[in-house]
């Protein structure tokens, strides 16, 4: 079974437990797609689900799993819904697809966005996050200069933003493109970045016009 497919099972068992009816046909109500007693079978192995006859109900790592995943698919259809106009039902057809692709710090920066909704277009609830008790009202950039990266972290350049077309033309000649994952080496006396077996430096206002995002595990 894909990781989609899974995810789309544990989507419709939260609804189907949400509704007080958690049995393999409440399932197979709330799926969009089709749902093999095998499907159930692997949820089970994966230790995701509990199955007693008809009745099913989310273990510990399968509610976590499914909590995060609705949490995610009711704030993308509320983005839809309320920043682009979208009827509630396009939406949540759109956002199902959406919710597969956001990280959870993406989710938290979207939730932050939204100001922290409580409910769906739906009128369901959206599970809380972290950014949600610590009552955050502004969303950090993902995208940052060179320089507020620390020594030994790294970061996928996004785009360059020199100060004139020479030091565009000679960070390009020099290797530094969007795309290239940089690890800062070191910050003083000079930056120094290392990437694909090589290793350069130059001046903290040449780093100020590169903009990374960083990379997870820098």
């Amino acid at each position: 079974m894909d990781s989609a497919h899974r995810d789309h099972l544990l989507n419709a068992l939260w609804i189907a437990e949400e509704r007080g009816d958690a049995t393999i046909e409440a399932l197979r109500a709330c799926a969009r797609k089709p749902v093999a007693d095998t499907d159930v079978l692997y949820l089970a192995d994966e230790g995701l689900v509990e199955a007693e006859g008809a009745s099913l109900q989310l273990t510990a790592a399968g509610l976590a799993m499914a909590q995060a995943l609705i949490r995610r698919y009711r704030l993308s259809e509320s983005l839809l819904h309320i920043v682009y106009g979208m009827d509630a039902e396009r939406a949540s057809a759109l956002g199902c697809e959406l919710e597969h692709d956001l990280r959870p710090e993406m989710t938290d920066a979207l939730c932050t966005f939204l100001g922290h909704p409580s409910r769906c277009p739906h009128d369901h609830p959206i599970p809380s996050g972290p950014c949600c008790s610590l009552h955050l009202t502004t969303v950090a950039s993902p995208v940052i200069p060179l320089t507020e990266l620390d020594p030994g972290e790294r970061g996928r350049v996004v785009y360059l933003h020199p100060r004139n077309h020479e030091r565009l033309h000679r960070l390009s000649s020099l290797g530094i493109n969007p795309n290239v994952v940089l690890t800062v080496h070191q910050r003083l006396p000079a930056w120094v970045v290392r990437f694909e077996g090589t290793e350069l430096a130059f001046d903290r206002d040449v780093a100020a016009d590169i903009y990374v995002a960083r990379v997870n595990g820098g």
